[in-house]
């Protein structure tokens, strides 16, 4: 279950960006010192992809948006439908329904599976049944 880049969480971002594919991608770094904890962020907008870490610089959040992810990173596809994330990940620890935020839009409805060292959060489209984004925390980071 995406072990290749689960494997990532808690460890430093600089063997993240020093790996394939991510050593090729650009990313921008920036850091958030405005929050109770500081947060670093990477993001590489091209191919819908961020990470952040913490004081120490270990990642606890990997995001990955829709239609940008190399199968060797992760076996479902973000064409699956929610029950055939369903199927494969079963029941999950919780669940969301569609919603609509004055400021940010809408969001699609949402599954997230904790498992004892991280948990996987699957948003769906708001419109369409296919997979959004996807984030993978490390188990102290889930909100």
């Amino acid at each position: 279950m995406a072990n290749n880049i689960l494997g990532y969480l808690g460890k430093p971002a600089s063997s993240l960006l020093a790996s394939s594919p991510f050593m090729s991608w650009k990313f921008k770094k920036t850091i958030d010192d405005d929050l109770p904890e500081i947060r670093i962020n990477y993001v590489s907008k091209p191919n819908n992809f961020s990470i952040t870490s913490d004081i120490d610089d270990k990642i606890d959040c990997i995001f990955i948006e829709a239609d940008n992810l190399d199968r060797d990173l992760w076996h479902i596809p973000f064409s699956s439908s929610r029950n055939g994330v369903l199927s494969s990940f079963g029941t999950p620890s919780k669940s969301g329904a569609a919603r609509t935020d004055p400021i940010l839009g809408e969001y699609g409805p949402w599954d997230r599976f904790d498992e004892a060292d991280h948990s996987i959060h699957i948003e769906y489209q708001p419109h369409a049944d296919r997979i959004r984004r996807v984030t993978l925390m490390r188990a102290d980071a889930v909100p």
